[in-house]
């Protein structure tokens, strides 16, 4: 004779659990929740809030100024040196600025020089005027100074077309320039190149270099 099987703890059936275990499993799952957020919170960058900045004052409001006519500056218009030959005519000669064509022409150290069109026939053109020093505290280098260079400065390409003067066999240069201490102290600081025929024929149109650009 066979024992009655109980329905409810019978071999087969799987034995309840207990409470406790059931307490300590969800506290342990509660605790794995705090960690992860606290992990995702500290690695991933949208959890991150130290990006966030808090004012600690109320910012001021800055405006730019605006232009009144008391403050708006005038303009200022610096002179312009001029540069080329001046008009036809007779002139002084610290008027000359260079490439003046001249007719008569007597000397360079004339004091006053007549002006005329390049395209008429000419006795002479000043091909350069050149500051030897513009500095006013310069010291004069002397006439041997000055003339040494002068060949080199009177025929340089930059003065003399060599084109031009090669159509004339006598061609020659001539210059003037501050001969003594005294006349540096007043002011004169430049060269002068003048360009005539030794035979004393004309010339016809300009012998002075052209300005590149």
């Amino acid at each position: 004779m066979t024992d009655p099987v109980d329905a409810t703890g019978g071999a087969g059936a799987r034995p309840a659990t207990p409470r406790w275990l059931v307490v300590v499993v969800v506290s342990l799952a509660a605790v794995f929740i705090v960690v992860l957020f606290f992990v995702l919170g500290r690695y991933l960058p949208w959890f991150d809030d130290s990006g966030a900045v808090v004012p600690t004052s109320t910012p001021t409001l800055s405006t730019t100024p605006t232009a009144t006519a008391e403050s708006t500056p005038t303009p200022t218009t610096e002179p312009v040196a001029e540069t080329g030959p001046v008009a036809a005519g007779v002139h002084p000669w610290t008027e000359l600025r260079g490439g003046e064509c001249l007719d008569p022409f007597t000397s360079p150290w004339d004091e006053s020089f007549t002006v005329v069109d390049c395209a008429a026939p000419h006795a002479a053109q000043l091909i350069a005027r050149v500051s030897l020093n513009p500095d006013p505290a310069a010291a004069y280098p002397g006439e041997a100074a000055i003339t040494s260079q002068l060949n080199l400065a009177c025929t340089a390409a930059t003065a003399l077309d060599f084109a031009a003067a090669a159509a004339y066999p006598d061609v020659q240069w001539q210059a003037s320039y501050p001969v003594s201490d005294a006349q540096w102290a007043a002011g004169q600081r430049d060269y002068s190149c003048f360009i005539s025929r030794s035979s004393g024929e004309p010339l016809a149109g300009s012998v002075q270099a052209v300005a590149a650009g």
